[in-house]
């Protein structure tokens, strides 16, 4: 699968949130718990 890149800025209050997702699903960073959190959301949408 060909992936893109994209930048992404977010406020504080937020990143402190996906870091305490991040430790609580035991990913390595927040870019790979956005990705699973945004493909999670997708899927579920796709078969709702």
């Amino acid at each position: 699968m060909a992936m893109k890149k994209v930048m992404l800025a977010i406020p504080d209050e937020m990143f402190a949130v996906l870091e305490k997702e991040r430790k609580a699903r035991l990913l390595e960073t927040v870019p790979e718990t956005i990705r699973v959190i945004l493909s999670d959301y997708l899927r579920s949408k796709a078969s709702g």
